[in-house]
């Protein structure tokens, strides 16, 4: 950090000593404020910011193919009765962990809260992180481990995310193995790559991504504490996601036997137009690219089975060695650039106004070129994937829960269970089962709840 008459210079070297003036005008002490908030300040990454405002470069994408696919964890296939072994030994002496992304609110599904809290299970209300929770209680049951939870909150929702695990008493997990860490963030700049204020002692400040998670984790000093408890590997997923299944023993096998040091799960793509990332190859490594940057001619394409060629779409769950996360911390990744109207402080240095401005952020993914092996599998949708971001419409509220009670509906079949048909919603209580099997093999202890169509444990 720099401080005094070095901050001073690194801001006139660049410029940007203009940025005082509101400040001085306001008196010592909005003037101390804000020389804390410029000493926070990555100048190297300032100085990629404002590059790549002012001499942006067109992307260039390498020669790709589709990558080699794992079948889904839910197949049976030779391959993945010995991954699945690997797995649950990992999980079983307690090298694994679970990091969930969770740093937004659910102003966008009509909720003021953040978006974990959100109230999504069809029958009782669960909030996602109550679902999400109960996934974590059952693989401590099953494998007898540690299994520590990290949470990345995001500014705006950290101490209320505390707060809410607090009084939920941690689902029954225990405070000791739940930790939050806070996401970073990145000044936004003007489209000359000038600093904003948000007053005359504050920048104008963003979160910087799901992809500051490395960086964040290396400050909190979470890579370290979990290196001493011996974890090797993290699961990652994003809160957003009620389907997911955390902490597969298949995925979290295949990254291990292939030494793996960064791994994704995908759902396939069938409508050329669906709005999702995709992992492609370049030959040599996988990467994900913006379907915004593929040609709708290039996403259209098909395969010799008739699906589409390009099918590998990414749901943002991933493993993780933690040597790998730990060496992202202090990579530099791509920076996405966002053109907004911001609210910042008006040139009077009092009042502030709309205009134009520029964040940014970095994205996890793109981390994946840099692992340079990796392993691709493949999710059943329909067991795996159903976020909920929107109030209506596609990966909305009412899509997410339609998809809890098809699952659930499906597994209750499978395990010889009665009561998967007729009207009205069904849930599975959270934490009763990972999956169809898991669930059969709790058959005798299962019973119906009288009041609405919750199964739960006896």
């Amino acid at each position: 950090m720099l401080h005094g008459e070095e901050l001073r210079a690194a801001l006139q070297e660049r410029g940007l000593s203009q940025v005082w003036m509101a400040a001085e005008a306001s008196g010592l002490a909005a003037v101390a404020t804000l020389e804390s908030e410029l000493a926070r300040i990555d100048w190297d990454t300032y100085d990629r910011q404002r590059r790549a405002i002012l001499h942006p470069k067109e992307a260039e994408l390498p020669e790709i193919a589709p990558p080699n696919l794992v079948e889904p964890s839910c197949v049976s296939t030779a391959d993945h009765q010995e991954a699945r072994a690997t797995g649950e030994m990992a999980l079983r002496d307690s090298k694994v962990a679970i990091l969930t992304v969770a740093g937004g609110q659910a102003s966008r599904l009509g909720f003021d809260g953040p978006k974990g809290a959100f109230p999504l299970g069809p029958v009782s209300g669960a909030s996602l992180f109550q679902i999400l929770a109960g996934q974590i209680r059952r693989l401590r049951q099953i494998y007898d481990c540690r299994l520590p939870w990290i949470i990345q909150t995001g500014p705006g929702n950290h101490e209320e995310t505390q707060t809410y695990f607090a009084k939920r008493s941690f689902f029954g997990l225990g405070e000791n193995t739940v930790q939050f860490v806070c996401q970073g963030t990145l000044p936004a700049l003007s489209p000359k790559g000038q600093l904003l204020l948000s007053a005359p002692d504050r920048l104008f400040r963003n979160p910087d991504g799901h992809g500051g998670v490395y960086r964040a984790l290396k400050r909190a000093g979470t890579i370290s504490s979990l290196r001493k408890l011996g974890v090797h590997t993290l699961f990652y997923c994003q809160v957003d996601n009620p389907l997911v299944w955390m902490g597969d023993p298949v995925f979290l096998g295949h990254h291990l036997l292939q030494k793996a040091r960064m791994s994704v799960k995908v759902v396939e793509k069938t409508d050329p137009a669906e709005k999702v990332g995709l992992v492609v190859s370049d030959g040599e490594r996988n990467l994900c690219v913006e379907y915004s940057d593929l040609s709708e001619e290039i996403q259209a394409q098909r395969a010799e089975d008739g699906g589409l060629l390009y099918r590998a779409g990414n749901i943002a769950i991933h493993a993780f060695e933690l040597d790998f996360l730990e060496e992202m911390a202090e990579a530099n990744l791509p920076l996405h650039l966002a053109q907004k109207e911001i609210r910042c402080l008006a040139s009077d240095g009092v009042t502030t106004t709309m205009r134009e401005g520029v964040k940014f952020e970095t994205f996890v993914f793109d981390a994946l070129p840099l692992a340079r092996h990796s392993v691709v599998q493949m999710a059943a949708r329909d067991q795996e994937f159903a976020p909920v971001k929107n109030r209506a419409g596609v990966d909305s509220i009412l899509t997410s829960k339609q998809a809890l009670d098809t699952r659930a509906r499906g597994w209750l079949t499978a395990a010889g269970i009665d009561g998967a048909a007729g009207e009205g919603w069904i849930e599975l209580e959270a934490g009763l089962c990972l999956h169809g099997p898991d669930l059969k093999s709790r058959r005798t202890p299962v019973q119906w709840q009288v009041a609405g169509h919750r199964l739960a444990q006896g």
